[in-house]
């Protein structure tokens, strides 16, 4: 056995446990990691596959069905410019975005909106306060919206990308709050070794994208000095004026239009995130007193002096309170740093892995970098991969492109013998014409009711003007297209009864009812997958609300739940240590939904299990905060008569609150007032 000794020769710093102090050192230029940019652009590079499928089917689904580059004669062209290029018409029949549609509106129809149950039925009513944050925090990022947006990405793409940050730069007006953003997957790169399909074991992520130059330095001028150095880095940008750009706007998105180190438009400032998973020494504290655990830095000196002068100080309390050796034992320390009751518990240290960001100039300058300052120490990155099998991403749609292929061939070549056959072929010798041009014989002979004279001579009936209709090579086009359509029926979960087509004459409503259900079994797999995918978004999100928001947000949120709980007994400010005690899951929204529960409230009302007012309350019908108010508005009114009835002899009788209001009002207006009157 080879001893301890001979591997490691001397003992190891933390300086180099910590692999972002280790890279530090290394860097060629200070302020500058021009290699990490390389290497991002390699990954991105790797993905070039991915980009083109992905490109295809957005091609498809967009009706640009002939796109795909061949080469004929040693020449690059796409099957459209071929098929003009001989004659033909281009014909094609999009039977990709009727599917992908069928799906998106699938996923429409579930009108799902995120629910938080307390795993801790006792804390259910933080669960109900996280419930309204979120929903709302959902309402203003418009989030229905972005699932169309995914769930089509997931069709036609395989891969969906969401951003998750706690900003006031993403959203509108500048207001700081969580705010989901939409990533263009061409624009991301991922770490290419990865094979757990929750994207666990991934150790780099980021994206790439550009911006205008007053937009950089927002995010990253935070004195006046950064401008200068933003302004030396872009000086492109800084100084061009902004002109309009030549390029489509379909096209400064598409993967040959993209530049991985530099924006291919002068006006825009290119720049780089990434987040890498880097490794740092840390303890692990315990604090037997109060039941709490906290990780600090191995190297954090400080802070360790203090926990060592908290731990003697229980020492001598103990000591002085007449503790014996054997109850010193049960002193309660903090432990992990060198106190405990055995080896285990005093040692603390541990290698911590955690995500470190950085935001990348083109030159390789470090614009910011820190460690990930969200609650579960993770990147703000969402990702959704479909059959992510062997780092395969293959888009849900990409099996039905050949079938469409086929059936766009068949229509061509039909069309091409249509038009290449004789059709009504006129034959006339020039004998017959005699002193009439040819034109004027046409003329005449395709006329209505004309006469054309000619002389012949008997035996010469055969050199009068004959028509002949020529029969081509044919085939059974439709039989051909019908045969492609069941192909891709089969290939593809997305069938007729799926997509609501008429059912064929004697279809049973039950049969086409089981048809249409057995047609969803396919894509179960597919809706799962991105229900998963919008679990983890709104994870991120609800994580963000509850270490952000502070208690008057909260306080303005839990005001819906006020008559559901005793709010003098929850604490707000406990809403954000229940990131591990909620879990989201989505509650349905459908009208029929809605429907129930209208009725089972209607039904508990009828039995006096509640009052006019929990129903209204319960109650979805957009009607109810109105009659409410009104209710609330009346019984008040109904109080204050009640206690100025009953208020004893010789008292005065109480001032409504709206005779004060009215009184206030006079008294806010000097001009109606008498002339000379001191207001």
């Amino acid at each position: 056995m080879i001893r301890a000794e001979h591997l490691i020769k001397r003992k190891a710093t933390t300086a180099e446990m910590d692999s972002v102090k280790l890279r530090q050192t290394k860097l060629r230029s200070k302020g500058k990691d021009a290699d990490l940019l390389e290497r991002c652009n390699r990954i991105w590079q790797n993905l070039d596959s991915f980009r083109q499928q992905r490109a295809r089917g957005h091609r498809f689904y967009d009706g640009d069905q002939w796109g795909d580059v061949i080469t004929v004669n040693g020449e690059s062209m796409t099957y459209r410019e071929y098929l003009q290029s001989t004659g033909n018409i281009v014909i094609q029949t999009n039977q990709i975005k009727n599917r992908v549609d069928t799906i998106v509106g699938l996923m429409v129809k579930e009108s799902s909106e995120p629910v938080c149950h307390a795993i801790d039925r006792d804390e259910q009513q933080y669960g109900e306060v996280m419930t309204n944050a979120l929903q709302a925090n959902c309402n203003k990022n418009i989030m229905p919206e972005l699932y169309m947006k995914w769930l089509k990405e997931l069709c036609l793409g395989g891969l969906a990308v969401s951003y998750e940050s706690y900003d006031d730069i993403h959203g509108p007006n500048r207001r700081l709050d969580s705010w989901t953003q939409y990533i263009n997957p061409n624009m991301v790169f991922f770490d290419g070794e990865a094979v757990d399909p929750r994207y666990w074991d991934f150790s780099i992520v980021g994206r790439f994208y550009y911006g205008s130059f007053e937009d950089v330095c927002a995010q990253f001028a935070k004195r006046p000095a950064d401008f200068d150095i933003l302004r030396q880095i872009y000086s492109t940008a800084a100084d061009v004026f902004k002109n309009e750009d030549d390029r489509e706007f379909s096209e400064r998105f598409e993967d040959d239009e993209l530049n991985f180190m530099q924006s291919n438009d002068p006006s825009r400032c290119y720049v780089c995130e990434v987040w890498t998973k880097e490794t740092r020494p840390r303890i692990r504290l315990h604090d037997t007193n109060s039941g709490t655990e906290e990780i600090i830095d191995a190297d954090d000196t400080g802070y360790r002096k203090l926990v060592k002068a908290e731990n003697e100080r229980r020492k001598r309390l103990a000591e002085a309170a007449g503790w014996t050796d054997e109850e010193g034992a049960d002193i309660p320390y903090i432990i992990g740093d060198g106190y405990g009751n055995d080896e285990e518990e005093r040692n603390g240290f541990f290698i911590d892995t955690y995500w470190y960001c950085r935001f990348l100039a083109p030159d390789g300058t470090i614009l910011w970098e820190g460690e990930s300052p969200y609650a579960d120490r993770s990147h703000p990155f969402g990702l959704c991969i479909f059959s992510y099998i062997d780092g395969r991403i293959v888009g849900y749609s990409n099996d039905a492109i050949d079938h469409n292929v086929a059936m766009n061939r068949a229509v061509v070549l039909h069309d091409w013998l249509l038009r290449s056959q004789a059709k009504g072929v006129t034959v006339v010798p020039r004998k017959l014409l005699g002193n009439m041009s040819e034109l004027d014989f046409s003329r005449a002979w395709t006329s209505i009711d004309e006469l054309v004279y000619v002389d012949i001579k008997p035996g010469e009936e055969s050199l009068l003007p004959k028509q002949f209709n020529g029969v081509a090579q044919t085939f059974d086009v439709g039989s051909l297209l019908a045969t492609y359509q069941r192909l891709m029926d089969s290939g593809s979960p997305v069938n007729g009864a799926l997509q609501g087509d008429t059912p064929h004459s004697g279809t049973a409503a039950s049969l086409y009812a089981q048809m249409a259900t057995n047609a969803s079994t396919p894509i179960a797999a597919l809706m799962e997958q991105f229900r998963t995918f919008i679990s983890v978004v709104l994870n991120k999100k609800m994580k963000n609300i509850a270490m952000f928001y502070d208690t008057e947000r909260f306080q303005k949120i839990a005001g819906r739940i006020d008559s559901l709980y005793d709010m003098d007994k929850i604490n707000l400010n406990e809403v954000g240590d229940l990131e591990y005690d909620l879990r989201i899951k989505q509650g349905s929204d459908t009208p029929v939904f809605r429907e129930i529960q209208e009725q089972d409230l209607l039904t508990f009302l009828q039995a006096g299990y509640i009052t006019f007012e929990e129903y209204l309350e319960s109650s979805s019908k957009p009607y109810v905060d109105k009659i409410l108010q009104r209710r609330q508005a009346r019984q008040a009114e109904l109080q204050e008569t009640q206690q100025a009835v009953q208020a004893p002899a010789g008292t005065p009788a109480a001032i409504p609150d709206k005779a004060i209001e009215e009184a206030s009002q006079v008294v806010k207006q000097p001009s109606e007032l008498p002339p000379g009157a001191v207001a």
